[in-house]
Order: structure tokens, then sequence, then C-alpha cells
């Protein structure tokens, strides 16, 4: 047996060997084993260079366990590699190191819930990081914890909902949430993308945002649009990224706003090429058009068929959830039972 006051000096020594004897083609399959053990011996380690050493470690240790969706252990590896940073990891040849732990932490504690931590742990990219560009991975887990909050809350209301023929409650959905927050996160950072929105939307936004996306579309096939180029500039992939989000949060806070964020990423997929968020988009919009005043059921349809096969041919399986809710719950029902998308 290994004296306590001994193991962690034997747990880091086990794990330091390892890892010093271990070849890089042999690296991953004993990543985990050799981070567990130097972990446990961390404490004992003095110099800084070998701190970062180990929470360099601790992120391809985190990254990997994202790519097999062991969410709870990236948590782990990745806020154990924040943990060795020195304080001033920020300004020295560490500053690529300390953003990618904080975007891959903030991606996993996004992913198990812990909303409280994620919005701690990003004050300090936000505060420190150098490049706007640099901080809109912490801004996306941010924003789409606030959607989080918000689909809690709505099950909160459902869950009393549920208990209204048998005792009274109170809704306090709008407090219990900050999508409104959310929300105006987004429409800030669009417009630092260059993609201004309006927070308030009035008759005249309306009317002229309607002319403008109806004139890209007319005279476009089905064909021409599935056949648009892919889109590839950051800040137009980014953009098509928070008018998503802002699109989820604005249904509850700000429903006029709805249609105007659809209208600007169909606008975007057709000015800068196709993203896996362009099908979502142009299924958003033959909702759209299927509803009044418009009523333009057919045309609605055909929309909806377009976006399912866009999704298809662009292999964006992960848009399948957010494409069926426009298209078989307010696109689809117009047509009876009958399916036409299958």
């Amino acid at each position: 047996m290994i004296p306590p006051t001994k193991r962690e000096e034997f747990h880091l020594l086990v794990g330091s060997r390892l890892f010093i004897r271990t070849s890089s083609a042999e690296i991953k399959q004993m990543l985990y084993f050799i981070v567990d053990n130097m972990n446990r011996g961390a404490s004992l380690i003095v110099d800084q260079d070998q701190k970062c050493e180990l929470a360099q470690l601790n992120l391809d240790a985190g990254e990997r366990a994202i790519s097999q969706s062991a969410f709870t252990s990236a948590e782990k590896y990745l806020l154990t590699g924040l943990s060795l940073l020195g304080p001033d990891s920020w300004e020295n040849q560490y500053y690529d190191l300390t953003l990618q732990l904080h975007d891959a932490a903030s991606e996993a504690l996004y992913v198990t819930g812990n909303f409280g931590e994620l919005s701690a742990l990003a004050s300090k990219p936000l505060m420190h990081a150098r490049t706007f560009e640099d901080k809109l991975n912490i801004y996306n887990n941010l924003v789409r914890a606030s959607s989080g909050t918000f689909l809690k809350a709505f099950n909160r209301l459902l869950d009393q909902l549920k208990n209204l023929l048998t005792k009274t409650f109170t809704i306090s959905f709008k407090a219990s949430c900050n999508y409104v927050e959310g929300l105006n996160t987004c429409l800030n950072i669009l417009s630092q993308l260059g993609e201004y929105i309006p927070a308030e939307v009035n008759a005249d936004i309306y009317v002229n945002e309607v002319a403008q996306v109806k004139e890209l579309l007319h005279g476009k096939t089905r064909q021409e649009l599935l056949s648009l180029p892919k889109m590839t500039e950051t800040n137009a992939l980014a953009a098509m990224q928070f008018l998503s989000h802002a699109l989820v949060l604005s249904y509850a806070s700000s429903p006029m706003l709805n249609p105007i964020l659809v209208f600007r990423m169909v606008k975007m997929t057709i000015l800068h090429g196709i993203c896996n968020i362009s099908s979502f988009a142009f299924g958003c919009y033959g909702a759209w058009l299927v509803s009044e005043p418009t009523c333009d059921i057919e045309g609605g349809h055909r929309m909806g068929r377009m976006a399912i096969e866009m999704m298809k041919r662009l292999g964006a399986i992960e848009m399948m959830p957010r494409l069926y809710v426009p298209v078989y719950g307010f696109t689809n029902i117009w047509k009876g039972k009958k399916c036409l998308y299958d």
C-alpha cells in the first residue's frame, strides 16, 4: 500500500513517465489515464511552464471527451486545465491555450446545463480576449445558455399548467429566465458583425424588409437556390448563427422581430451562399408565406420542401429538429394529413 502522503507524488510520477515514454501514435489511447494521474499530483508542480504543459494535456483530453459526447468528463478536464494557468496567461505566450480552454469549457458547461458557472467563466475572455472574433465562441455559448434557460422555464410553465385544475399557481415565466438579455446580446453582436437589426419593428421597417427579400428571391428557381455556393466568409457564418439564436429568443420576447430575422437569414444566404442554418431559414420563410396576410399555401409548401432537400444535401442533420418545427408544425398542416415532404 502507498501511504496517503505519497499518493499524489506517485500518481504524478506515473503520469509523467507514461507521457514521456508514450509515442505520439499511442498518446490518444493513453491520454485519459495519463492526464488523470498527473492531475492527482498537480498540486506538487511548481514550475508554471510545466503547469501550462499539463493544462494543454487537459485541453486535449477535454476536447476528445467533447468529441465523444462525454461532456461531464470534458467539463472536469477543462476546468482543471483552467486552474493550472498563471495569472498573466492572457498576456504571454499562453494566450492561445487560455482562449482555447475557455472556449471548450464554455461549450461543456453549456451542454451540462451549468449556466451559472458558464456566466462566471465568460467574464474573463470577454474582458481579456484581444479581438472581437476571439470573443464570438464565448458569446455564442452565452446566448445558447439564454435559450436553454428559456426552454427550462417553458417546461416549468407546462408543469404548472398541468396542475391548473388541482391548485392555483403563479406564472413567473418571464421573470425566471434571461432570454431578453440573450436577445439583446445577439442584436449587439450582429451590429458589430455588420448586420444591424432594429430592436423595435414598425410597419415601414416590416414592409421594406419584405420587399427586399422578395426582390432577391424573384425569379429564382428551386434548383438555383439549392445550387447556391457555400458560405465561406467568417463574419457571415457568425451572423447566421446569431440570427438563428435571436430567432429562438425573440419568439416569446419580441414576436414582431421574428419575420425580420428570418428575412435577414434568407437575404444573407442569397448574397453570401448557403450554410447549414440556411435550410432552417428557408423553412421559416415557408411558414411565413402560409401565414396571414400572405396566405401563399403552395409557395410555402414549395419552400418547405426545398428547405428539407437543402438540409439533406448539406448533411446538416443537426438542423432537423429546428427545421421540422416550421415545416411540419406550421406549414404542412395546411395540406391536411397528407405529408408532402417524405
